[in-house]
């Protein structure tokens, strides 16, 4: 670690033309990339790590392009050394969207935030096709991290074959269905803590990190994650306006049934907070990373809400209820 602190130093004193440098760290992700904020002649940046052995930064400065020529406000590069996994980019400040979302704020702040979720998926079909695919096999793959380290590792929970069973057939058919959905830019990861506050006055200003890991996925996954953010609940009715005005405003949506959109909607975030339950317990089991165990209450919820909802999800309801016990 030290070896790699006195590069990312030696790189920016040469880069910077600087004899000195001096770096604070930021809180970083669930990643192993790791954020500093450097000062120089007045002027704040963030200088990003990212191990090209962990962390490739090509994903990243693709997806920033994007974003950047849909007029979506996301960090522009201003210095780069691809080998060593540097990079210096602008400083969007500590105002995470969370941090002022209220009863008060919400509808705002929400709508500021949902419009984002629209100009992104309005990138051309010839960019997302570069892009990773969110299919099947991708998301089955993410529901396994929820059977290996939430079930099996956390919990430890061991499965009857019938029970083996039940899981192999629910996640076979939910990701069928979820298939079916039209393929969009998906961030991937667009909650509260991946959305900066730029500016607070009309006209609300929000800026959008955290987004490398975006593919080509179903159109309703990045409003599931905003809308039921695994770090802030909101009421249910509250939720649904919010749905149902987005809904309104998307062409794309407006070719399903409000009904049917909701039903898209709740079964992508169903895939989601399952695949999450496994990440953060992952990331305390493996990664020594035991804050994000404080979350799990309401990613449960949320599973647990949805499941309640769709009678044909009924066996995999009985199953969460009588199975899962949190600590």
């Amino acid at each position: 670690m030290q070896n790699r602190q006195n590069a990312l130093s030696k790189w920016l004193e040469q880069t910077l033309k600087l004899d000195h440098i001096y770096l604070s760290p930021l809180s970083g992700d669930a990643s192993f990339r790791r954020y500093f904020r450097l000062k120089t002649n007045g002027i704040t940046q963030v200088v990003m790590d990212a191990p090209p052995q962990k962390e490739a930064l090509e994903p990243f400065l693709a997806v920033s392009e994007l974003l950047l020529n849909l007029g979506v406000d996301a960090p522009k590069v201003h210095r780069l050394d691809k080998v060593q996994g540097f990079a210096i980019l602008d400083d969007f400040g500590d105002e995470l969207l969370l941090s002022h979302l209220s009863l008060k704020s919400a509808d705002r702040l929400y709508a500021a935030a949902t419009s984002i979720i629209l100009l992104m998926q309005q990138c051309p079909s010839e960019n997302t096709a570069r892009l990773p695919c969110f299919d099947k096999q991708f998301m089955l793959q993410e529901l396994a991290i929820f059977r290996e380290w939430f079930l099996q590792a956390y919990l430890n929970v061991r499965l009857s074959p019938s029970e083996e069973q039940l899981l192999t057939t629910t996640f076979n058919d939910l990701t069928d269905e979820i298939s079916e959905q039209p393929q969009v830019f998906i961030h991937r990861d667009y909650h509260s803590r991946n959305i900066m506050l730029l500016s607070g006055e009309e006209p609300i200003r929000l800026g959008v990190i955290d987004f490398q890991d975006a593919m080509r996925g179903p159109f309703t996954y990045d409003l599931v994650s905003l809308l039921k953010d695994c770090y802030i609940q909101w009421p249910c009715d509250q939720v649904r306006t919010w749905l149902t005005s987005f809904y309104e405003q998307s062409s794309l949506a407006q070719q399903w049934s409000l009904a049917a959109f909701t039903r898209a909607f709740d079964l992508c975030g169903l895939q989601r907070h399952l695949k999450v339950l496994g990440v953060f317990s992952r990331l305390h089991l493996r990664d020594n990373k035991p804050n994000y165990l404080r979350d799990l209450p309401l990613t449960l919820h949320y599973v647990m809400s949805c499941l309640e909802g769709y009678k044909d999800l009924e066996p995999f309801f009985q199953f969460v209820q009588e199975r899962i016990r949190l600590p």
